[in-house]
């Protein structure tokens, strides 16, 4: 079964977000997923042979957001941020349907692409954590895993220290 893209998941994911009319969930209340304290949930980028973005997101489960950026990025160093402990439950939520604790990256692929970048994404819940590292040059892994990078990104909301005011959008070194 292929995942939805990323825009489809998107409009749904921030629907919810913002509690569209017409747009509430269908998920029984009964198996949903409890986030506390330790919950964590991690994205980390990193460069390639241009100018890609290379820094590291954090998203707490109490809303907490830590951003350490490298290199290629509006704020280098550390930033944080505060999310609603709803936004981290829908993300959570999203991940699990997505069945992220059962997503791997191939480690053979006939379809790779050199000079790409690498993702490594973590969640930690109720003491499990599972993570996955995704070279981008790596053309077999799973579309789930662009799916919930990006919504790591959009709901730790990385654009305010990621994106610079040129007109790419790419930050000079």
């Amino acid at each position: 079964m292929k995942a939805p893209g990323v825009a489809t998941l998107r409009g749904a994911f921030m629907a919810t977000l913002l509690g569209a009319p017409g747009c509430a969930s269908d998920a029984n209340t009964d198996t949903q997923v409890v986030i506390d304290a330790q919950t964590v949930v991690s994205l980390d980028r990193t460069a390639c042979m241009g100018a890609c973005p290379d820094y590291a997101l954090t998203v707490g489960g109490d809303g907490t957001v830590t951003f350490v950026g490298r290199r290629y990025v509006k704020v280098v160093g550390t930033a944080t941020g505060q999310i609603p402990v709803a936004d981290v439950q829908t993300l959570v939520e999203t991940m699990e349907q997505l069945n992220y604790f059962g997503l791997s990256v191939p480690t053979t692929c006939e379809s790779v692409k050199t000079d790409s970048p690498t993702a490594t994404t973590s969640l930690t819940i109720t003491g499990t954590t599972h993570t996955v590292q995704h070279y981008h040059g790596n053309l077999c892994a799973p579309e789930a895993l662009h799916t919930i990078e990006d919504l790591i990104d959009i709901v730790g909301q990385s654009g305010q220290w990621v994106k610079c005011d040129t007109a790419t959008g790419i930050c000079p070194l």
